[in-house]
């Protein structure tokens, strides 16, 4: 019987490639796996087609290194099938990877032997993946998927304008420079949500975001009460008025975090969970973006998950 083989999809940018090809012998060796091989990205092809063809060809495992971009569309390719996906990070947020314990402490991530160590060794998880339907200004309508969080406002606003080489240099801490750029050049917007089965609302926002989970780099969880498997959609509504409004949003996120803390009564800041989500913007179409990477503007959004949809390969000790 032929030993399972796994494939990595890596984007050379973020990765060393050599360096993971000298890593790769001792851990097939030490976990029964056949001769890995290495799907390089490219700007043209940035990961999608190189999963298919994993996935064509038969590999029983397959790792995407590199960023959130990487990662979403290896996850995207995987969903609906029993192939699990392990995941080196290697990007500025690494957000799915951290929802699922890929982290050390707060701040850093697993290294790649370590991430490897998890690909090859560690437990299967099945998870699920968000999914939206949005509609573009021209009238077309699009399907995304995404592993953790997806937005429009301020967040979508500091990734379109946060500078490519200062985010290189400094890594998440240069998305501050993106949010001063969209304050000065846009405001809040105005929209209409409805969860599954109830009214519509109107608001006026500064951001919505819609999680499947919510920890994100420095250590707080925007999504405190998002499960990346119960089946549900969650959204942090932001509406903060002036620097006092941004502060009370602020704290509220942080209390969010405490333990048996649930602040009531902050108008700027509203949590919501259901199976469904529905969104129309009543003003100027919004950038969008999807664990971190934008993805153009858009006027309407139905957003649900996809229960299981995705086997994530997790450290073998731990909640993840």
């Amino acid at each position: 019987m032929s030993m399972p083989r796994a494939a990595i999809i890596a984007n050379p940018v973020k990765i060393d490639i050599p360096q993971l090809r000298q890593l790769l012998p001792a851990l097939e060796k030490a976990h029964g796996y056949g001769e890995t091989r290495v799907f390089e990205t490219t700007a043209e092809s940035p990961g999608a087609e190189q999963a298919q063809e994993a996935l064509d060809e038969g590999f029983a495992l397959i790792v995407a290194a590199g960023g959130d971009g990487t990662v979403r569309l290896v996850a995207d390719t995987l969903a609906g099938t029993d192939v699990p996906l392990g995941i080196i990070p290697a990007g500025t947020g690494n957000l799915l990877a951290r929802n699922l314990g890929l982290a050390d402490n707060r701040i850093r991530v697993f290294e790649v032997e370590d991430a490897l160590e998890v690909a090859f060794g560690g437990r299967d998880r099945r998870i699920d993946l968000g999914e939206v339907e949005v509609d573009r200004p021209d009238g077309s309508r699009e399907r995304l998927r995404f592993g953790v969080i997806a937005g429009l406002g301020i967040d979508a606003g500091m990734i379109e304008h946060t500078d490519e080489d200062l985010k290189a240099k400094i890594g998440w801490l240069a998305y501050g420079g993106g949010i001063a750029k969209w304050l000065l050049g846009s405001g809040a917007f105005s929209a209409r949500y409805k969860l599954a089965g109830g009214r519509t609302w109107g608001t006026r926002a500064s951001s919505i975001m819609i999680g499947n989970s919510g920890s994100l780099p420095g250590g707080l969880n925007l999504l405190p009460d998002a499960d990346i498997a119960d089946g549900l959609i969650d959204m942090v509504i932001m509406r903060p008025r002036g620097p006092l409004g941004w502060a009370m949003v602020a704290a509220g996120v942080v209390a969010r975090n405490l333990p048996g803390v649930r602040p009531h009564g902050l108008h700027a800041l509203n949590y919501f969970q259901a199976k469904e989500i529905r969104l129309r913007i009543d003003s100027a179409p919004q950038d969008f973006e999807l664990d971190g990477d934008t993805a153009g503007k858009i006027v309407a959004l139905r957003a649900h998950t996809l229960p299981g949809a995705l086997v994530a390969r997790v450290p073998a000790t731990g909640a993840a």
